[in-house]
């Protein structure tokens, strides 16, 4: 991971207010409406000074960027990638996270419900085969755990704030690297924000910043783009917006 990404995000987010992890439970948005825009390193840096007044830091024993490591699943035919690539709502994502810095790991499950709304759960465990791991999957997915196979890897830094009235969550992820079992591709140069509320409020602050630059909201799935820039896919149509704009902020000279 450039270490020199996060040493600049490290003294540029040492202006914010902290809020505690505690604190920021009271906007966990387990159900919550998301929305992630795509932006270059550069803008990220031109927007940060512009929130410090209104938003709050994550900091965690002094820290206040982490590090993600996350294992999706899927099955063989792929058919969570192709429900997502089909625009099927009532849809599931399946991953195993580890939060780095704070030695926790964790069996996650995302479902996009037909009302647009992201619904996660999730219980603490180190792989998928645990039991906790196999129960979660089964209860709460039509999945078969023992069926599913480990797709693609992400690794990336993250920073979180929290806005001063306690109503959203910003997470913004940069150093993106996919990994699979041959290949690496790391984005240095690319930031996703996104913005989790109970319920879209467009009068956000960020909302605001994000406009000024022209930037607009984009469909965005770490584990979709992965598995698509890293494998040549037959069903990738709906992602080649995504992926021109990945690549223009990407390798720009």
């Amino acid at each position: 991971m450039p270490k020199v990404k996060v040493d600049i995000i490290k003294q540029s987010v040492s202006n914010f207010k902290a809020i505690s992890l505690d604190e920021m439970d009271k906007v966990a948005l387990m159900n919550r409406v998301d929305q992630k825009f795509i932006l270059a390193f550069e803008d990220l840096m031109e927007i940060i000074p512009r929130m410090y007044d209104s938003y709050r830091v994550l900091t965690i024993k002094g820290q206040r960027v982490f590090t993600y490591k996350t294992d999706y699943y899927d099955t063989p035919g792929l058919s969570m990638f192709i429900d997502h690539h089909n625009g099927k709502l009532n849809r599931f994502k399946i991953r195993h996270r580890e939060y780095v810095e704070s030695n926790l790991e964790f069996l996650e499950i995302k479902f996009k419900n037909n009302k647009g709304k992201t619904l996660k759960r999730r219980v603490e465990s180190q792989h998928i085969n645990s039991e906790p791991a196999q129960q979660l999957i089964s209860e709460h997915t039509p999945y078969n755990p023992m069926a599913l196979d480990k797709k693609i890897t992400t690794l990336f830094n993250r920073f979180t704030l929290v806005d001063n009235q306690l109503t959203s969550r910003i997470t913004t992820d940069f150093n993106l690297m996919f990994m699979g079992e041959k290949e690496k591709i790391m984005l240095d140069r690319l930031v996703i924000i996104e913005v989790k509320q109970e319920k879209q409020s467009p009068k956000t602050n960020v909302y605001n910043l994000l406009k000024e630059k022209s930037i607009r909201p984009s469909s965005f799935s770490k584990y979709c783009m992965g598995l698509t820039m890293m494998n040549n896919l037959p069903k990738s149509n709906i992602f080649k917006n995504t992926l021109r704009k990945i690549n223009r902020i990407n390798y720009v000279a």
